[in-house]
């Protein structure tokens, strides 16, 4: 048996030691990295889970948006919101719910417009990767009557008239609004707003307008005895002068600021704020005005939205879905021609046929409209109706709603178009509508006014001279008239100019045009006291918008916001209303 040495031994245990010492360094080496590799894990699912839940949280989110854009497209149409169901974003399907809280009031918002407003919790709830997210919001739908606008479009407003032009009553797009032209164009109000932005430019060639632009500074009541201060939008021409150096733009929504000194602040002496911080103090209230605090010019940029409006389905007898169309529905009286064109039926509120009463008061007509057919030979046919011999009947529409349309009109056929005459005086507060262009002849509601409106396809304004006697290279004489109703009526959307290619675009007329006219009204007044809506293309009556020769040349605008419209007493029956709906709490 071979004995180790005492030194042997020492170096053999210190070897034992060290294998020891290694085999635990190697467990405790493994174990870290068991641990690292386990809270790498553990990281990763919490990541995992981050994501899923951000991306929940969006989901829900972007669900509770359109929720409540189709609750407010909801509301303009006359409809009830759906209470529960599903949306789907993003290809995930998600659980939605409204709710009315409360009762619905009536307000006055700092521009003196009356409003109605609805409280409403909406809900949605998503489930997705394992996460389950929830998206809360009470807004408040808040309706608008349209007829409380002097001016309201759903796309861009221009106003380039040639004449001088004031324009009382709030003034408001859901797009941009261009303004300026060869005259002065006055704007006697507290309410300018567009959501895109404001612009001294024409939107056909791109470039900056001429004229002048005078907005008043905002008081709280521009119908009554409050200060009648004015601040002019600059024109390029006018800002360059103002500021004696050279600018791009006129004073609008791409004015980017004026720094005189050089130092980036816009706020020292000389220097000039961008548009969207100086609107404020430019058409805000007057100096050492004591009526409040608010201001005339804001764009989205001032918190403007989207004011959501009825769509074109409303007006037809029978919408996209089979279902009868909002005014078709409800009116009191309904005059329906057939796909023939000779032959109407007439029925009451109850679908009654009362076609041999109201006979003595509807003809079947036509009308040259040289905007809609160059020729003569083809002149627009109309189901024409008589006003006075309609109250004459005893079926003058108990509810105010007058529904008058064509069977064979469709999308993409020739307009065929209804005409009201002898309407100076009207039995009571009217409102007509109908899918087709409204033709309205002679003096209107003149006579005790009441609440009218008339909502067609166009409105084209006929003068009390009118004979019907137009024919091609002829311009009949047109005599002072005076049309007193709110206006629902389209046009179409101008296309700018292809650069670098003048005249290849198309121009709608601007708000000067948006009632049509048909006769030589030079030097002649015409007389507009209501309301100018412009919510839709129209559908059938497309012609170009085209000035001078047999089509027209335009009136003297005697044009004005009827403040009757203030009060909802006195609005036409039916009248439109603009919905919005206003953040209260989200969570």
């Amino acid at each position: 048996m071979r004995i180790l040495s005492t030194q042997h031994r020492a170096r053999a245990s210190r070897r034992g030691v060290a294998l020891i010492y290694a085999v635990f360094g190697t467990v405790v080496v493994a174990s870290m990295v068991s641990v690292m590799f386990t809270m790498a894990g553990v990281s990763d699912k919490q990541s995992d889970v981050r994501r899923g839940r951000a991306r929940a949280s969006y989901v829900a989110e972007g669900a509770l948006r359109t929720v409540v854009k189709d609750l407010q497209t909801s509301l303009a149409a006359w409809q009830s919101p759906p209470t529960t169901g599903v949306k789907t974003v993003a290809g995930v399907n998600v659980d939605y719910s409204v709710v009315a809280l409360g009762p619905q009031v009536q307000s006055t918002d700092p521009s003196g417009v009356v409003v109605l407003i609805q409280p409403y919790e909406v809900e949605t709830a998503v489930q997705l990767d394992g996460v389950s997210e929830r998206a809360h919001r009470i807004v408040n739908a808040t309706w608008t009557p349209l007829f409380q606008f002097a001016v309201f479009y759903n796309d861009d407003l221009e106003i380039h008239a040639g004449p001088d032009m004031t324009l009382r009553g709030r003034i408001h797009s859901n797009a941009a609004m261009y303004l300026g032209g060869g005259s002065t164009i006055t704007l006697d109000t507290n309410y300018v707003r567009a959501v895109t932005g404001i612009y001294r430019k024409i939107k056909l060639t791109g470039n900056n307008a001429s004229g002048q632009v005078d907005i008043r500074k905002w008081v709280a009541n521009p119908f009554g005895s409050d200060p009648a201060e004015f601040y002019r939008m600059w024109s390029q021409s006018e800002l360059q002068s103002e500021l004696s150096a050279s600018v791009s733009t006129g004073y609008d929504s791409d004015f980017a600021g004026y720094d005189y000194d050089g130092n980036h602040s816009f706020l020292d002496p000389g220097d000039w704020l961008p548009f969207d911080l100086g609107a404020s103090n430019k058409w805000g209230p007057p100096d050492l005005y004591t009526g409040g605090v608010g201001q005339t010019v804001m764009t989205s940029a001032h918190g403007v939205r989207e004011a959501v409006t009825p769509t074109i389905e409303s007006l037809k007898m029978v919408d996209n879905d089979g279902n009868p169309g909002y005014y078709y529905d409800n009116a009191g009286l309904s005059i329906i021609v057939d796909t023939t064109g000779r032959i109407f039926t007439a029925y009451d509120a109850l679908g009654n046929d009362v076609t041999a009463a109201v006979a003595p008061a509807v003809t079947i007509g036509l009308v040259a409209d040289m905007r809609q057919s160059d020729s003569a030979a083809v002149p627009i046919p109309t189901v024409d109706v008589d006003m006075q011999a309609l109250a004459s009947t005893g079926h003058f529409p108990a509810n105010g709603l007058l529904y008058a349309a064509h069977e064979a009109m469709g999308d993409g056929t020739a307009a065929r178009g209804v005409t009201l005459t002898n309407g100076a005086e009207l039995q009571g507060a009217l409102t007509v509508a109908s899918p087709s262009p409204v033709y309205v002849h002679g003096d209107y509601n003149t006579v005790d006014k009441k609440g009218a409106a008339v909502i067609g396809d166009a409105v084209n304004l006929l003068s009390n001279s009118w004979t019907g006697m137009k024919r091609p290279g002829m311009l009949p004489a047109a005599t002072e008239t005076t049309y007193n109703f709110a206006m629902v009526t389209g046009s179409y959307q101008t296309t700018p100019n292809a650069p670098g290619e003048p005249g290849s675009g198309r121009y709608n007329g601007g708000l000067e045009n948006l009632p049509r006219f048909h006769e030589n009204w030079t030097g002649v007044p015409c007389n507009i006291s209501g309301s100018f809506v412009n919510l839709a293309d129209s559908q059938f009556a497309t012609g170009d918008w085209t000035y001078g020769g047999d089509r027209y040349t335009a009136p003297i605008r005697n044009w004005q916001y009827d403040p009757l419209f203030n009060s909802l007493d006195d609005l036409p029956p039916f009248t439109p209303m603009a919905v919005e709906a206003r953040d209260v709490v989200s969570w």
